[in-house]
């Protein structure tokens, strides 16, 4: 059994790294910390990273100051979390090639499977529901693990409310929270604590937010002018996308964000529509209702091939 597979990679290995996706998101930063916490519990050398690094907003994290740092040249096992492709490892790709023995663990949709050992269920809520799935059956998940993986649960299923809370999602709330996970303390850190930089940003996006379509389609348009005025990195708009979703009506949400000069990092949600094939005209992808690409050009043709890709792809 493939979980099996993983926790016997993770004892054969002396030294371990976790490496989750460009531009990390709670669901890549809590199913890689409990990894890590996991195999130092063992006994294991282990460091956890990105290609990029953590944002600001989760500072907060326990054990946050080792992102990053990796302490060997090479590794006996690699793991990757919540990446989609190779791709997403991006430079971090070097230590990938040089391990003895390969993890990935993840729930994108049109997974490549391009390690020694896949644990990928698309259907998934997570990659942290996938790791709690992973560590349950060994008894040891305490409170630090647990609060990693509920942070990833929580995020990637919009505190609960997105169409991917399943009542396994809800059951492995429960557990986690039985093992130790402190919710309220997590919920205000996540969802309570926002930065007066990122609440004028938000206040702006809105500003900016046009409708087409017959007001199906919201689109947020986050410019490098926008950011700067905010004092705000572009790696900090996480969630913005869903003051998009959230009105009444909208059936699609986009934003796009200039991460450098005329390149836009892309977002979709929908509430039934699948982005993943709105993303995929662009190179992304993602999940059925929760997609992401990037875009090069001027603002208003950004603006205008997501769209058309919008109406074409409605059209198959």
């Amino acid at each position: 059994m493939i979980r099996d597979q993983i926790l016997e990679a993770i004892e054969r290995a002396s030294t371990i790294i976790v490496v989750g996706h460009m531009r990390p998101d709670g669901d890549c930063l809590g199913s890689a910390f409990a990894l890590r916490e996991y195999c130092i519990k063992h006994g294991k050398k282990a460091d956890v990273g990105s290609p990029t690094p953590a944002p600001e907003s989760y500072s907060f994290i326990r054990n946050i100051s080792a992102f990053n740092r990796f302490t060997q040249k090479r590794y006996d096992l690699f793991i990757a979390v919540d990446c989609g492709a190779k791709d997403r490892i991006g430079r971090l790709e070097g230590y990938f090639n040089a391990a003895r023995e390969t993890v990935c663990i993840d729930h994108h949709q049109n997974h490549g499977g391009f390690a020694k050992y896949n644990y990928v269920v698309p259907g998934a809520s997570s990659t942290c529901e996938l790791v709690y799935d992973i560590l349950d059956p060994t008894g040891e998940i305490d409170a630090n693990i647990a609060n990693y993986l509920f942070m990833g649960l929580s995020t990637d299923t919009g505190h609960f409310m997105h169409s991917n809370t399943t009542p396994k999602v809800l059951y492995t709330a429960y557990k986690l929270a039985k093992y130790g996970a402190d919710v309220y303390r997590l919920s205000t850190l996540l969802y309570r604590s926002r930065t007066r930089e990122k609440t004028e940003l938000i206040a702006e996006a809105i500003r900016s937010m046009r409708f087409y379509e017959n007001g199906k389609v919201a689109f947020i348009t986050m410019t490098r002018e926008m950011l700067d005025r905010c004092h705000i990195d572009a790696n900090e708009t996480e969630g913005i996308i869903d003051y998009a979703i959230a009105v009444k009506g909208v059936e699609i949400g986009i934003s796009i964000c200039e991460e450098k000069p005329n390149e836009f990092k892309v977002s979709f949600r929908s509430r039934g529509r699948r982005v993943d094939a709105i993303a995929s005209v662009f190179g992304g992808g993602g999940h059925i209702f929760a997609a992401g690409c990037r875009v090069s050009g001027v603002k208003e043709d950004v603006v205008d091939k997501i769209m058309k890709a919008v109406r074409d792809t409605s059209e198959q």
